[in-house]
């Protein structure tokens, strides 16, 4: 049984199968459908790019593996729907994207390489690094509630990437987990990369128009966004509070509505969380005060978070090294019973309290050495020297002379 494409409406979002005219949500007249993302396999962009995989298909575009014909490396190739070019605003927002990500050199930030709409084919797309692992959220799914000695490493790394983007002028707008990637580097090491700069504000830029600030993500927004204000870097580390309640409680910070968002105010963890669950107190402090209503009162900056991060980590003994994965073991006589695999890229940190450690052999009983055991050690490695010593010199003569 085939499955029919599915593409959201240019109006409310809703998804409309391929084979109706009007959506079926807000009765919007759909454009010409676009190619679904299968056909896209094995086309070349703007003759640089050649499709080889799809990564992922979102609300308004598509993300492929794709190879650079010229180099032979391959890439990660963001493509907008080609009917999103007839919106003069998702232009707009597609080409901040591009310049947003653009802005940004850091470790902790996607890398773009290039960003055009190709004149031949009318196809917009940004190619950015190719990474590997997998998005925040999806270890959010299986592992939180998480601990905090591995919530607050990655917390480390958001923030760098943060006081990145607000130092070259760029609020994300839409911190979540699904925009905030895990990379897995050699050795198991987990690098955060902030993605998806797709409604990005440049703060030097001209005031956009009121559609873009009703733009982002209801869970993860701002009270001041959610009231259609103007936002700053302040936004951001709200959505970044946010993000952290979720990993340290699975449960969200606001209600479901707009109203909840505004006006409810944000139960502080340790009032539900278990006693052997609960946050340090200035853990707890902190992310009461990201979580402020007013931007006034939430930190200042992201570094500001990070330092406060850091002092903390400090003042309890946690690691901030960041998470490791240990490598699968494949040595002869250790790989795993017949039947089950080792996963290639495994799933995130291992929990403490999953690890089976044996307990300790009991010591042999020492021997009694008698009142004097001092002395008595001292004529035993007195005797023993003198053995050797005997023991070399008539090997010396035999052999060595």
């Amino acid at each position: 049984m085939s499955t029919q494409s599915a593409f959201p409406c240019p109006r409310c979002g809703g998804l409309v199968t391929a084979d109706l005219t009007h959506c079926g949500t807000c009765g919007q007249h759909q454009p010409d459908r676009d190619d679904p993302p299968e056909a896209w396999v094995g086309r070349v962009v703007d003759g640089k790019y050649e499709i080889e995989e799809i990564l992922g298909v979102g609300g308004m575009g598509m993300v492929f593996k794709a190879r650079r014909t010229l180099i032979g490396d391959h890439v990660a190739l963001k493509v907008l729907f080609p009917r999103f070019l007839e919106s003069k605003l998702q232009r707009q927002l597609f080409r901040d994207e591009a310049v947003a990500a653009a802005r940004l050199s850091h470790p902790n930030c996607v890398t773009v390489f290039d960003a055009d709409i190709s004149a031949e084919t009318d196809v917009a797309y940004i190619a950015m690094e190719l990474l590997q692992g997998r998005p925040f959220k999806a270890l959010l799914k299986d592992r939180a509630p998480m601990p905090v000695d591995e919530v607050l490493p990655l917390v480390v790394q958001i923030c760098d990437g943060l006081a990145a983007a607000h130092a070259a002028r760029v609020v994300h707008r839409d911190l979540k987990p699904d925009n905030i990637f895990l990379q897995t580097l050699s050795g198991g090491r987990t690098r955060v990369k902030l993605v998806d700069f797709g409604i990005a504000a440049m703060l030097d830029a001209d005031p956009r128009d009121e559609q873009r600030r009703l733009l982002g993500t209801l869970r993860y927004m701002a009270p001041e966004q959610a009231r259609n204000e103007a936002v700053d870097a302040r936004a951001d580390l709200y959505a970044l509070g946010v993000v952290i309640y979720e990993a340290l409680t699975r449960k969200r910070a606001t209600g479901k509505t707009l109203s909840a968002v505004i006006h409810d105010p944000v139960v502080p963890p340790n009032e539900f969380l278990e006693e052997a669950k609960r946050l340090p107190t200035p853990l707890e402090a902190l992310l009461m005060a990201l979580l402020e209503k007013h931007p006034d009162d939430r930190p200042a900056s992201a570094l500001a978070v990070k330092e406060s991060v850091l002092a903390l980590t400090r003042a309890t003994g946690l690691t901030t090294a960041p998470p490791r994965v240990p490598a699968p073991i494949s040595l002869q006589g250790l790989m795993p019973p017949k039947g089950m695999s080792i996963p290639s890229s495994p799933p995130g940190p291992i929990a403490p309290e999953a690890i089976a450690v044996p307990p300790e052999p009991t010591p042999a009983a020492a021997p009694d050495l008698g009142a004097a055991p001092s002395k008595k050690i001292l004529l035993v490695g007195l005797a023993i020297a003198l053995a050797v010593g005997v023991v070399g010199a008539l090997v010396f003569s035999r052999f060595g002379g």
